[in-house]
């Protein structure tokens, strides 16, 4: 009888034990699944940061490239205009001769 209530009460010692581990494994998947969201917070604040930045890169290079474009078309203009100028000045050499 005693030898009965012994193994019983070892029984119920291992059950707890059981259910004890399996407590402790949700706190620890809890606190991992915590990590994991924190770490995905942080990824998703750089991720807009750096769209963001992105965007603010994207508008100075367009910026840039119309300043481009502008300095290209106004040294077209400028050396159109040289030209003239050379045709002229031969042009003035020849009636002078």
């Amino acid at each position: 009888m005693a030898y009965q209530e012994t193994l019983r009460k070892a029984e119920l010692i291992i059950k707890d034990e059981g259910a004890r581990r399996l407590r402790l494994r949700i706190l620890m998947l809890e606190n991992e699944n915590d990590d994991l969201h924190e770490q995905l917070a942080l990824g998703d604040d750089r991720i807009d940061l750096l769209e963001q930045e992105s965007q603010e890169l994207r508008g100075q290079l367009d910026r840039a490239q119309e300043d481009v474009l502008r300095q290209e078309n106004e040294l077209r203009i400028q050396a159109r205009e040289l030209n003239n100028l050379k045709v002229g000045v031969i042009a003035m050499r020849d009636m002078t001769i």
